[in-house]
């Protein structure tokens, strides 16, 4: 092969062009490097939250219950009361004996108010994990040590701090603390917040600064008590000084166990052993489950936009470094005709394009490899960057092993396809194309131009690359900021997402705290209120949310329905919209549903679609609205944590709401905002970086286009000087040349981008279960027009000036 004229003809081009060889194969691999190096860090950061739990190595079970003595109806009646700090002792022994059981420990999170030590009265409310048994500091996990160490279980002094307690304390290694909890006495004002603690007063000294995966919550941003991520844990000896007498969500179990052991088999182990006692088994990462869903789904928004970032460069670089290749190649093989008159066949041309190609494919793909790893320090991005336990360089094998591959044969494809789309005849046409009837009406550079613009001998590859890239960057720009005024548009209007009230308030967790909160509310003039009732679970979809309304002042119509009615009777259900997808239903028909945690099953007509927004969940498609009546059936009764508040008709809604926040300062909200909706904000401004950096991809080609435009126009450019065209005329040649290209992008980018922007923006809004139409933008189509026009020319300013000092006959004789 190698001493067959292919051969020959390869290797002379390879020591001929060695130089352009190494730039082009630096170019295709950077860009393609670029494009795998993107690709990479998504994959990272896809898979980052689950590395972080790996870390952590936290026990997955837990267990809540009650004394033996205490019935399953007591214990939903009151369960705080009757078995908020149960010992657990006979619970612990038994589990002892259970085979794939290695330990059980006592933990709980109590209501403490936390101070530095230099600032006493600014300190707030918050809930505070504490160790009760030595054994639940290791179950909970090991989390990032950012600063200094973890605290010692037998000291009362020592604490650990996360990073979000650090920052609004102000305070970091060595600084003091006061620790205040609430008593147990105190349980419902502590729910709220609003009275000082009345416990024990505890000095402790921060020897640590940690990260554990439910931290990552706070970085989302949060606007309600339910959202405060600052934590400081303390252990075994804080709760025996202060005598356990903390108010408190319950003492637990955490159980550190062999993976065979399941929820459901230790929960059925129990069972036996007590049958009908009110003792529960959980599984999930006991201080990230509540959090799981909500950075899952932040995270896998950012890896999606991680890819279409990636597919864009891919594109780009394809078409930028692609036609640099193409172009070479052509240069290269511009005495084929004489090649094809002294006997070389296609065939062996094709084949001796194979075998030079290979310099460009070795220099890209080492380039490529090298690119990709260096950028991988880069990855995780967003909230996930925080939750790399391994940060730094990364090679990652399955990206190279696709992506290399690609790269290589992008690059034989670019440098052979030229080859063997050779025409053979010798002859082409030079001269300007024929004028069309618009370039008629245009003055005579603007004819010049737009016929220029049309000329075969003008770089019609080149010319190809910069209108595709220009369109794309038109689309781009259309699409993002159309992406950027939907979301805008769907955040303010609240009903969209199935915040229809004025306002919410409340924490409530007893009986006693609710005949308060509603006292308090109903004091307010000029509301109208609802309790929500909740639950988790239904059907056969665990993160579903069962919710309805507690009516106890005024009416009101509870619920965001887009489709049919609300239920108005106990055998009448509103689904959500991933929810009615799940269970096959449609308006009008009948659907089984489970009841939340439990082997039930309740019969309901199927009367709307509704948003699932209980102030609360964070899946605003995946729920289901029912009516008091039925949600007491299914659930066996339960209290309204929040309550919803409108603005009666006729009230004053500033001062309504004023009043309303002085009765609840530390739970009132005004928006109930579902985290995957404010998720979306995340990546609200990763299509304007998109667009930006096609953009500039764009205007590198197009800059490129014009240049080899010009040079290889310079017999028609020359022409036009020998006919009186002066040097300004010959500038705005090159200018309308320009203008001709952005014409072109802009009546295929503009279209390409509405329709880009609908379509996404429709999908993006049904993934999270909302009905939201997309903002077509009229003022981003004049923008980009603008941007466009005005960039193209400014590209041809450079271009222009070179042709204007063309000699014509230089330029002819070069001919």
């Amino acid at each position: 092969m190698l001493n067959s004229a292919s051969g020959i003809r390869a290797r002379s081009l390879l020591r001929q062009y060695w130089v352009a060889t190494i730039a082009l194969g630096v170019f295709a691999g950077v860009a393609g490097g670029t494009a795998l190096g993107v690709w990479g860090i998504a994959r990272r950061t896809s898979t980052v939250y689950d590395r972080f739990v790996a870390y952590e190595s936290a026990a997955t079970l837990a267990v809540m219950g009650c004394p033996a003595d205490v019935t399953m109806d007591e214990a939903q009646a009151d369960f705080f009361g009757r078995c908020g700090n149960h010992d657990y002792a006979d619970v612990r022994e038994f589990l002892s004996t259970v085979e794939g059981v290695e330990s059980s420990s006592r933990w709980t999170l109590g209501l403490t108010n936390v101070a530095a030590a230099d600032h006493p009265t600014g300190g707030w409310r918050q809930l505070t994990p504490i160790a009760i048994d030595p054994g639940a500091f290791a179950a909970i996990g090991t989390p990032f040590v950012l600063e200094g160490r973890l605290s010692d279980p037998a000291a009362a002094d020592e604490a650990t701090i996360n990073e979000e307690a650090a920052r609004r304390l102000g305070v970091g290694l060595g600084d003091e603390l006061i620790v205040t909890p609430f008593t147990r006495s105190q349980f419902d004002e502590a729910g709220e917040g609003v009275s000082a603690a009345e416990g024990r007063p505890m000095r402790v000294i921060v020897v640590g600064v940690t990260r554990r995966s439910v931290d990552l919550l706070g970085r989302l941003g949060g606007d309600s008590v339910y959202e405060d991520t600052s934590s400081v844990m303390v252990g075994p000896e804080f709760w025996n000084e202060i005598d356990g007498d903390v108010a408190n969500y319950s003492v637990g179990l955490v159980v550190d166990s062999s993976p065979e052991l399941t929820a459901g088999a230790l929960d059925a182990a129990i069972q036996e052993r007590w049958p009908g006692r009110p003792v529960f088994v959980e599984e999930g990462q006991l201080l990230g489950s509540n959090s799981y869903n909500t950075v899952v789904d932040a995270i896998q928004l950012q890896t999606m936009g991680l890819y279409v970032v990636a597919s864009l460069v891919g594109l780009a670089s394809l078409v930028f470094a692609g036609q640099a290749v193409a172009r070479q190649v052509r240069r290269e093989w511009s005495d084929a005709p004489v090649l094809d008159a002294i006997g070389m066949t296609r065939p062996g041309m094709i084949a001796a394009a194979v075998v030079r190609s290979v310099g460009f494919v070795a220099v890209s793909v080492v380039v490529g490899g090298i690119v990709a790893t260096a950028m991988s320090p880069f990855g995780p991005v967003g909230i996930g960057r925080a939750a790399e336990p391994s940060p730094g360089l990364r090679f990652d094998w399955v990206v190279a092993a696709a992506g290399l591959p690609l790269i290589a044969a992008s690059v034989v494809a670019c440098a052979v396809v030229p080859v063997a789309t050779i025409r053979q005849q010798l002859g082409r046409t030079d001269g300007l194309a024929k004028p069309s009837r618009l370039a008629a009406r245009l003055p005579p550079t603007g004819a010049a131009g737009w016929a220029l613009t049309r000329s075969r001998s003008a770089g019609g590859l080149a010319l190809g690359s910069a209108v595709i890239g220009c369109a794309l960057a038109s689309a781009a720009g259309v699409a993002a900021w159309s992406l950027s005024s939907s979301y805008d548009d769907l955040v303010a209007h609240p009903a969209r997402y199935g915040s229809v009230w004025a306002a919410q308030v409340g924490n409530v967790a007893s009986v006693e705290q609710q005949i308060a909160t509603r006292e308090r509310i109903a004091a307010v003039p000029g509301v109208t209120s609802v309790g929500i009732l909740t639950a988790e679970g239904i059907g056969d979809d665990p993160e579903a949310t069962l919710f309805a309304a507690d009516p106890f002042l005024g009416d009101v119509a509870f619920g965001a329905i887009t489709a049919g009615r609300a239920p108005m009777n106990s055998n009448e259900i509103a689904l959500g919209r991933h929810t009615m997808e799940r269970e096959v239903a449609t308006i009008g028909e009948e659907v089984e549903i489970a009841e939340p945690g439990g082997p039930g099953r309740f019969a309901f007509t199927v009367v709307g679609e509704v948003v699932v927004n209980d102030a609360v969940a964070t899946r605003p498609g995946r729920g289901a609205l029912v009516t008091h009546d039925a949600f007491t059936a299914m659930t066996g009764g339960s209290l309204s944590q929040t309550y919803a508040v409108w603005v009666a008709p006729g009230a004053d809604r500033r001062a309504t709401l004023a009043a309303l926040e002085a009765e609840f300062p530390t739970t009132f909200l005004e928006r109930s905002t579902p985290r995957s909706v404010r998720n979306l904000g995340l990546v609200s401004k990763q299509p304007a970086l998109l667009a930006a950096l096609v953009g500039l991809l764009a205007g590198a080609a197009l800059v490129h286009a014009l240049v080899t435009s010009v040079r290889r126009a310079r017999r028609q450019l020359g022409v036009l000087k020998t006919v009186g065209f002066t040097r300004r005329q010959i500038a705005s040649t090159v200018a309308w040349h320009a203008s001709a290209l952005a014409l072109w992008a802009l009546v295929i980018g503009i279209p390409l981008g509405i329709i880009a922007a609908r379509v996404l923006w429709t999908q993006i809004a049904r993934s999270i279960g909302l009905e939201s139409a997309p903002v077509i933008s009229v003022p981003a189509v004049f923008v980009v027009v603008l941007v466009v026009f005005s960039a193209t020319n400014l590209a041809a300013l450079g271009p222009g000036i070179v042709a204007a000092r063309i000699r014509p006959a230089q330029a002819l004789r070069a001919e």
